[in-house]
């Protein structure tokens, strides 16, 4: 279409001022253009705001199902014994926590959903505290108990209140899907108006615009597909590594089982067959002793039952056989005990409570007193923070520091052993330090290894004990660091976070 002749057709061309006129069409274009943009944007807003509504009925949806799945594990290990099914109610309890955060981030924020989800919070607590109760009865063998807070219903009633309540909410969202969807489907006629308005300005540039809007859909389009293929692959890539934690949880477990079982009862037999070899030696030496007595004595009987000095030497040698043999037997049940208590303190669920340092490391101190005595040694305990962790893992860290600090001193000096801390912002540090023997710097990472031991081998141990402590330090969420300088003392670093959460426990448990 010539553009000049359907304006001279209008008479567009009387106009005064023609330029202002064009140039007044295309501004009120721009405002049309400006308003479909705004239109589109208001549109965009309102599918995020329907994204969310429907994210957080899915969410609620989701609580729901980690609940059920909870107490499925629950139900199955009353039933049946079997720790299998707490591996479901394991997994799943650490994930409640995070998925509250994600459902009450997407509610829709309103006095009605504020309250109804003030309602929700306790019975989640409720049903949770209702499950654990009846494990931990379960498993202090009073299962009666734990079978009568089950006919008790109490779960039962939460389950149902907390149906109801994220039903209620379901259609508090439902509605608030209902009105964006309103608004959405009024904004799109608006839309369409500002298109036709558009249209009948100027034919091509309203093509433009269409061009324009269709290229902006595209590119929401794209970008969906690509926010999907991202969720996709982080998806798969949560559920690899779930797995791989899941095989090395089973792995662990598998070891354990070895070690208690295929190494223990071989040891049973060996240690069987060396107090028959005992009893098979002292008849053997009997016997000899009689037919030398009964050389002596012309073939005659004789009580006198003494050896020859060969063969006293003999029975000596069997018997430092023997002892050796049943000294190695002992040594390797203490391996064997220390290996499955290291096991075992890594399937222990963590329990945080508040710790006065000073006081726990204090009554760990007394009952190391003899030893510090027998060794001249004095213990001197420094202020110490007051932390939230476990209190049997803190024992056992600060346990076997004091031990290990007693048993290598000097014999040339004065034994001294302190344990000073400090808080700093949210961790504390906590230090153990002695004027002992020291350790040589190649050995510095070496003692923390199992059945490694640094200097000379003239102490009793397997080198099971720092092993132990760095993996309970681990656990606890710090870290544990050493320095030494040999015949003048060592240095043991702990740092831990000041506040250990149910959450994190049950989390480093399962991981």
């Amino acid at each position: 279409m010539d553009l000049s002749a359907h304006i001279r057709r209008l008479k567009l061309n009387r106009l005064p001022q023609t330029t202002v006129f064009f140039t007044g069409a295309f501004a009120l274009l721009i405002v049309v253009v400006l308003a479909s943009i705004t239109l589109l944007e208001q549109n965009q807003t309102q599918r995020d705001q329907i994204v969310r509504a429907h994210d957080a009925q899915a969410k609620l949806d989701r609580l729901l199902v980690f609940i059920r799945r909870m107490e499925s594990g629950q139900r199955g290990f009353l039933i049946t014994g079997n720790t299998e099914f707490l591996d479901i109610y394991n997994e799943t309890l650490p994930l409640v926590p995070e998925m509250l955060l994600e459902v009450r981030r997407s509610l829709w924020e309103t006095e009605r959903q504020r309250a109804l989800w003030s309602e929700v919070l306790p019975l989640v607590d409720g049903k949770l505290a209702e499950m654990a109760e009846t494990i931990r009865l379960y498993r202090a063998g009073q299962r009666e108990e734990a079978y009568n807070l089950i006919r008790s219903e109490a779960g039962l009633r939460y389950m149902d209140r907390l149906r109801a309540l994220v039903q209620r909410m379901k259609d508090n969202e439902a509605e608030r899907l209902e009105a964006q969807y309103a608004q959405s489907r009024t904004q799109e006629r608006w839309l369409l108006g500002v298109n036709v308005v558009a249209v009948l300005l100027i034919l091509a540039l309203a093509f433009a615009s269409m061009v324009i809007i269709r290229r902006a859909n595209d590119a929401m389009a794209k970008a969906q597909a690509v926010l999907k293929d991202a969720n996709t692959e982080l998806e798969a890539a949560v559920a690899a590594r779930t797995a791989e934690l899941r095989q090395a949880n089973e792995e662990i477990q598998k070891f354990a089982y070895i070690v208690s079982h295929d190494l223990r009862s071989p040891l049973v037999n060996i240690m069987g067959f060396t107090s028959e070899l005992e009893m098979l030696k002292q008849t053997l030496m009997e016997r000899l002793a009689a037919l030398q007595g009964q050389h002596k004595n012309g073939g005659a009987a004789s009580m006198s039952g003494a050896l020859s000095a060969e063969d006293q030497t003999l029975a000596d040698d069997f018997e430092e056989a023997l002892a050796f043999i049943k000294a190695s037997i002992t040594r390797m049940d203490r391996l064997i005990n220390a290996v499955l208590t290291i096991s075992r303190e890594g399937n222990r669920t963590l329990r945080p409570e508040e710790i006065d340092l000073g006081s726990l490391v204090a009554s760990l101190s007394q009952a190391v007193a003899h030893q510090a005595q027998a060794a001249g040694a004095q213990v001197d305990i420094r202020p110490l923070p007051v932390i939230v962790s476990d209190r049997l893992a803190l024992e056992q860290v600060f346990a076997n520091l004091l031990d290990n600090a007693l048993k290598y001193l000097r014999p040339d000096a004065a034994g001294r052993v302190s344990v000073s801390g400090s808080a700093e912002g949210n961790r504390v540090v906590i230090a153990v330090e002695d004027n002992g023997r020291g350790i040589e710097a190649k050995d510095l990472d070496r003692i923390f290894e199992l059945f490694r031991r640094a200097g000379p081998q003239d102490k009793p141990g397997e080198g099971m004990g720092l092993a132990h402590v760095r993996a309970l330090v681990r656990r606890l969420g710090g870290v544990i660091n050493v320095k030494s300088t040999p015949g003048e003392g060592t240095t043991f670093t702990i740092t831990l976070p000041r506040m250990l959460s149910q959450a994190q426990g049950q989390k480093r448990t399962a991981a």
